[in-house]
């Protein structure tokens, strides 16, 4: 029984810019650029106008989704039981955590100017490959760096 895991969250402009991203599995240098090579490659054969739709795409043995939304695109590359609805719901509570934790969308500029927020947000999500936590106020302590006993 495989129980897989997230191997990667990636999150780029239209423009194929990364703007953050976050492995992890211990890929090469070559691994990783193999991968951003698949999300480029997947990101350019679709319609970006569609925002907040999902779209799927197969890398190696596991499967990765995309979400574009205003002007970035987010990814998650996953394996076993990250397949494509896990990977879907996984992005999907980053972008909502962002915008509560934040108080905006997510944006460009908006991580640019809140980046460590954000980093920390996506942490509190998503820990070690697994997905960590889903509840508004677990998220919201943990990117202030207060414990949830608090």
């Amino acid at each position: 029984m495989e129980f897989g895991r997230i191997h990667c969250v990636v999150v780029a402009t239209k423009a194929g810019e990364v703007v953050y991203e976050r492995y992890y599995d211990r890929f090469t240098e070559l691994d990783k650029a193999e991968i951003r090579a698949a999300f480029q490659q997947a990101t350019d054969s679709i319609n970006l106008a569609n925002d907040n739709q999902d779209f799927v795409g197969a890398f190696r043995e596991g499967c990765f989704v995309l979400i574009p939304t205003m002007d970035l695109v987010f990814y998650a590359l996953g394996s076993g039981e990250y397949d494509e609805m896990a990977l879907s719901g996984v992005l999907r509570v980053i972008m909502i955590s962002i915008a509560d934790v934040v108080g905006k969308p997510p944006t460009e500029s908006v991580f640019f100017e809140k980046y460590a927020r954000i980093a920390s947000v996506i942490d509190e999500v998503v820990n070690e490959g697994m997905l960590e936590a889903v509840d508004k106020e677990l998220i919201r302590k943990g990117a202030k760096g207060k414990g949830t006993w608090e």
